[in-house]
């Protein structure tokens, strides 16, 4: 059975700014190495703890991801949610949602 190899990623926070009540919002976009055809990918990630210490292991909540990099539309677009308080709000509710969808 053949093997594939997985292209190392490299993600650059590009964006971060603390919530009203603790915790931040961050924008990341994750490259893949040289050469590699893939897409970059921007994502919104959502601090909710006060502290920035996360237990090991656990990532904090990505309640939105779109293809492209910072000179992209996608990038425009979760920066929009990343301003909005109540657009991140919305986000949050919906990773919940998700998680609980898995669970049952």
């Amino acid at each position: 059975m053949e093997t594939q190899e997985r292209t190392p990623t490299v993600a650059t926070r590009l964006y971060e700014r603390e919530l009203p009540g603790g915790g931040y919002v961050a924008i990341e976009v994750e490259r893949r190495s040289a050469g590699d055809r893939d897409a970059p990918v921007t994502r919104l990630c959502v601090e909710r703890r006060h502290a920035r210490d996360r237990r090991s292991g656990h990532e904090p909540p990505i309640i939105a991801q779109l293809d492209g990099d910072e000179w992209s539309s996608s990038f425009t677009t979760i920066f929009q949610i990343a301003r909005d308080n109540a657009a991140i709000a919305r986000g949050l509710l919906d990773w919940q949602a998700g998680r609980r969808a898995h669970a049952d």
